[in-house]
């Protein structure tokens, strides 16, 4: 019995039924992972479905919705048609949003994925999961929409399906969605068409992966801000005691730590601020204070500036470290420094420091990211309609203060040849006096640059596209310099002598990622850079890249039905094509049905695997063989396809799709 196609108004609970549709256009398609539409021509019989046949409305068929994306009208020899495109209802959703963000790196699977969107949603969708998924990291899931969360499952989970019923979504593992029913299809039996497409066109079996990056600001001099223990930790003095030390010159073995450790419960049970009132020292007028239980002369004889308060137990460790005879003087009951003083200052360390000129130009440059490329846009009062790449550069340096044309060439003059870049610094491309693209160095090592007609500001390594020679103006070197930070306390403070400079630094180096039996087989065939935001373990990173390969050329076998009958996607076929020496067993990712035409039959579109390919493989060379050792007649008659099923595969296989 056919089944009704039924109209429904957006909002509205009335449904009318369609019956002025031409047969032959009503064609439902489906690719695995991609579109899923329904298509149809339909002609004006004044009915409420055809007046209701607009965009955003519904259309249902066979236990499925359809949404009305485009409908196009005619009007020839006074007949009024509507020519309709919709997609099935599961791409609506796009229209729920997750705006909350679950912030870091953390290890998802798809069912945590599609919870977090999917979980009290308005529009009546549902999820499920077939099969076992392992868990892939993501950085700051959310602020998207549930499409692109199903996007983002299919780039992590290359081999998973999603496949709609109705409002539930179902993803499954490859394993889970072809299943064999017992189907099968046998040229000139049960199909009138068979095409092969054997296409290396899209090979890529070598890519260079390129994983995030971070930023980070390190000096070039010293700072006096101390990164090290600077208390007990969690009661236990020993780290303090061993960073001190380090920062006074001195190597210090496990056991001397752990006499000073026995020092120091000794004299002060481990307080910073313990003054004994009890001793000769107290009554002599100067008790010993602090956490080896300095007097304040002894003490005063041996601090090293700007470390210089006595009940602090880090700036006694400094002074005891500032005896050189620190070693030898190690005693419980009654200990005292002998030696002389070693130091007037700590070993200052490198460290990481922001430098805020550097930060300022930064964040200025970074702000125009995604401003569209503008041939000769250079307009200062609204850089945001568009810049080209002098007027980028031109403009950031102008948000400075600092003038400079918006014009590659004139630009050469306004900056001095320098090695090696910095931030600020111009990068050229081309010869000095013919430059025709200029980019800024945000660091040593990345740059950010307006590309060319149809792209937008973005920031890319140095590496990627070296320039032709770097050109620094000194009034933005001067600008970039300028490190003026403030803030002190007692362990952070004292005089830098620094000069900081941010660099974009790599989780790892980008890496060749290469198919060593693709090439082998069928050649070199190196593709664009692979890159993720997420993946921070260049063995993780690997494994991804090498699913995004494509290493073998792709096999597309189109099979048309000799009936109209419908198909279940994943149904693993039975393909014979007796002439041809070819079988193989092929699942289903796609097909165009005709359900109410009585001319156009079912396309079914079979999926390649390597053994379908090998299968191929194997198919051809038969035939290669079988044509140098047969004859012209015989070759004739094992291409007329009368070859016939035995009653044991009938059974075996079913009678048909």
């Amino acid at each position: 019995m056919t089944k009704p196609v039924l109209i429904q108004a957006k909002n509205s609970s009335s449904i009318d039924r369609l019956t002025s549709f031409v047969p032959d256009s009503f064609a439902i398609t489906w690719e695995m992972n991609g579109d899923f539409k329904l298509s149809l021509t339909t002609w004006n019989d004044g009915s409420p479905a055809y007046a209701n046949l607009s965009v955003e409305n519904t259309i249902k068929y066979d236990g499925s919705e359809y949404v009305i994306k485009q409908a196009t009208p005619d009007y020839s020899q006074g007949i009024e048609t509507l020519s309709i495109s919709a997609t099935h209802v599961y791409s609506e959703v796009g229209q729920i949003y997750q705006r909350k963000v679950k912030k870091g790196d953390a290890n998802y699977t798809p069912t945590d994925i599609l919870e977090y969107f999917f979980k009290d949603n308005k529009l009546g969708f549902s999820y499920n999961v077939i099969g076992n998924f392992s868990k892939q990291k993501i950085t700051d899931l959310g602020n998207c929409s549930a499409k692109d969360a199903l996007s983002k499952i299919l780039e992590l989970w290359s081999d998973c399906v999603i496949y709609p019923v109705g409002r539930v979504i179902k993803v499954y593992t490859r394993d889970n969605f072809f299943k064999n029913y017992g189907h099968r299809i046998d040229y000139l039996n049960s199909a009138s068409e068979i095409n092969f497409e054997y296409d290396s066109t899209d090979i890529v079996n070598q890519v260079r992966a390129v994983g995030p990056t971070f930023e980070k600001t390190v000096t070039t001099g010293y700072s006096s801000k101390l990164s090290g223990a600077t208390t007990a930790v969690n009661g236990d003095w020993g780290p303090a005691i061993r960073y001190a030390a380090k920062l006074m010159g001195v190597k210090i073995s496990d056991a001397n730590v752990n006499k000073i450790k026995d020092l120091i419960q000794h004299e002060s049970g481990g307080s910073e601020t313990v003054v004994n009132n009890s001793d000769s020292n107290a009554a002599a007028g100067h008790p010993s204070k602090g956490l080896v239980q300095f007097i304040q002369s002894t003490f005063n004889a041996y601090m090293v500036k700007p470390y210089t308060n006595i009940l602090k137990g880090f700036h006694q460790l400094l002074a005891f470290f500032n005896n050189s005879n620190w070693e030898t003087d190690m005693k419980l009951g009654g200990w005292g420094p002998t030696g002389s003083r070693r130091r007037d200052s700590i070993i200052h360390e490198k460290t990481i420091v922001a430098g805020t000129g550097a930060k300022k130009v930064i964040a200025d440059a970074k702000k125009y990211l995604g401003v569209p490329y503008v041939w000769g846009g250079h307009n200062k009062s609204n850089p945001r309609a568009g810049m080209d790449c002098s007027g980028f550069v031109s403009q950031v340096y102008y948000d400075f203060g600092i003038n400079i044309p918006a014009y590659t060439v004139s630009m050469e003059k306004y900056g001095h040849t320098v090695s090696t870049p910095q931030t600020g610094d111009m990068l050229f491309y081309g010869a000095h006096g013919s430059s025709h693209h200029v980019a800024l160095a945000l660091d040593s090592k990345t740059m950010i640059y307006e590309p060319q007609p149809g792209q937008s500001c973005r920031m890319e390594p140095i590496s990627y596209y070296p320039p032709s020679w770097i050109a620094r103006n000194d009034d933005m070197a001067k600008i970039v310099a300028d490190n003026n930070d403030s803030g002190n306390n007692d362990d952070n403070s004292g005089e830098d002598a620094t000069t900081s400079t941010t660099t974009t630094e790599n989780y790892f180096e980008p890496f060749i990622v290469q198919d060593d039996e693709s090439i082998k087989k069928w050649g070199l065939h190196p593709g664009g850079d692979v890159s993720s935001d997420t993946i921070k373990n260049k063995d993780e990173m690997k494994k991804w890249v090498l699913t995004q390969l494509k290493p073998d050329p792709t096999l597309s076998i189109k099979a048309t039905a000799d009936n109209n009958d419908p198909v279940t996607p994943g149904d693993m076929i039975r393909l014979e094509i007796r002439p041809k020496q070819f079988v193989s067993n092929m699942g289903v990712v796609g097909y165009e049905y005709h359900p109410f035409s009585k001319t156009s039959r079912t396309s079914i579109t079979l999926n390649q695997t390597a053994k379908t390919i090998l299968d191929y493989e194997k198919s051809r060379n038969k035939n290669i063989q079988t044509a140098k050792n047969s004859s012209i007649s015989q070759a004739t008659d094992n291409s007329s396809g009368q070859e016939t099923w035995t009653d044991e595969e009938v059974n075996q296989f079913g009678s048909g799709l």
